[in-house]
């Protein structure tokens, strides 16, 4: 239970250092002087870094171990943000978001595999959970900074601190994850050679782009699409949108105990259901079927890409799972990164965008759900 207590732990404060920047950033921009766009500098910088960790990942894991991974990222997270806290330009602050997105990326990778290997669906999807909850806590903490005046670098401290402390956690119970690891896993010379880059691989990669693609599009751009095309209340679609995050924490904890009685791949149909649902709501011209599409989607997207995590080395192998849990976890990075931004390119546009686009995107995420499951029931 100590190992399950401690991923846990890790995936919250996974979560911690990305999640503050949105309600941060204007304070950043104003300190560097730098125009209110070149926060489209920030995704790309880290998503970058870390697809360099996430491909590294399963090397890392084997030659160190979990428990090290682990300690090594979270801490060097702290540094990152101490960094970013001190940092007196914004080519500085750009620098730090790099180690900051290369640690993220070594313990997101390394946990997942874990996860996948040692894990069933109740602790998966518990496990993604609890990222969001670090996710809806670190916004209040740059909140509380910022509007008592001492403004974001304070909050940027907290966080480092609070890394810090659960870098010294793991640091000291790494035999705990080494033990468990290396003891059941084979030797390098026991290992054999396997493809990682396979149909199997490349399409669950894909899912998880569209997938986190789409969980971030509601994210990002609900509350312009229900303001702005619906019409609805300020406070009632802010409310949604900061509630979006509670619903995929509920979706995943309510998801994970259903796959635990009825199998992951169940859930999975019942998740890809439900998107196709609420895709045809959010098109819907009817503000009341827009409010419920948001939280269809909510509930939808909670536990597909952990179950997606879990039943890899079912869609491709045992032997290959680690490294494309890796590879899964920087496609994860790479969907939340680009389709956001190339759907608010159309919304730019026109608000009314954010429907099409959504609905193309789970048309996408369907045909991908099918494939795997045809695969999978003709290996």
């Amino acid at each position: 239970m100590l190992v399950v207590f401690l991923a846990y732990l890790a995936f919250f404060s996974l979560a911690l250092p990305p999640s503050m920047l949105g309600v941060a950033w204007p304070s950043i921009q104003l300190s560097f002087g730098v125009p209110l766009s070149a926060a489209g500098l920030i995704s790309p910088v880290g998503t970058a870094t870390g697809l360099v960790a996430t491909s590294l990942a399963a090397r890392f894991t084997r030659r160190f171990g979990v428990g090290r991974v682990l300690a090594a990222g979270t801490l060097l997270s702290a540094v990152g943000l101490t960094a970013n806290a001190l940092s007196a330009t914004w080519w500085q602050f750009l620098a730090t978001i790099a180690v900051l997105g290369f640690a993220g990326g070594a313990i997101d990778a390394g946990l997942n595999a874990y996860a996948a290997r040692w894990f069933g669906p109740g602790r998966i999807t518990m496990l993604h959970a609890c990222y969001g909850v670090g996710a809806a806590l670190s916004p209040l903490i740059a909140t509380a900074t910022i509007a008592t005046g001492a403004g974001w670098r304070p909050a940027y401290l907290i966080v480092a601190g609070i890394l810090a402390v659960t870098g010294v956690v793991f640091t000291l119970t790494r035999q705990h994850w080494r033990a468990t690891t290396v003891a059941s896993s084979p030797t390098r010379a026991q290992r054999p050679a396997v493809r990682v880059w396979t149909v199997d691989s490349v399409a669950g990669m894909a899912a998880v782009v569209v997938q986190n693609g789409i969980e971030m599009t509601v994210a990002l751009w609900a509350f312009t699409f229900l303001t702005q095309h619906v019409g609805v209340d300020t406070v009632v679609a802010g409310t949604l949108a900061s509630g979006y995050w509670f619903l995929l924490v509920i979706g995943r904890i309510g998801f994970g105990q259903l796959a635990e009685r009825v199998g992951a791949w169940r859930v999975l149909s019942i998740a890809t259901v439900l998107l196709v649902v609420a895709a045809v709501l959010v098109n819907t011209p009817s503000p009341v079927a827009a409010l419920v599409a948001v939280v269809g989607f909510g509930l939808a997207c909670a536990p597909i890409y952990p179950l997606l995590i879990l039943t890899t080395a079912e869609r491709t192998s045992p032997e290959a799972a680690d490294q494309v849990v890796g590879f899964q976890a920087g496609a994860s990075a790479l969907g939340s990164a680009t389709i956001p931004g190339l759907v608010g390119l159309a919304i730019q546009q026109n608000s009314g965008a954010f429907g099409p686009a959504l609905a193309v995107l789970v048309v996408a995420a369907g045909l991908v759900y099918l494939f795997l499951r045809y695969r999978l029931s003709h290996r």
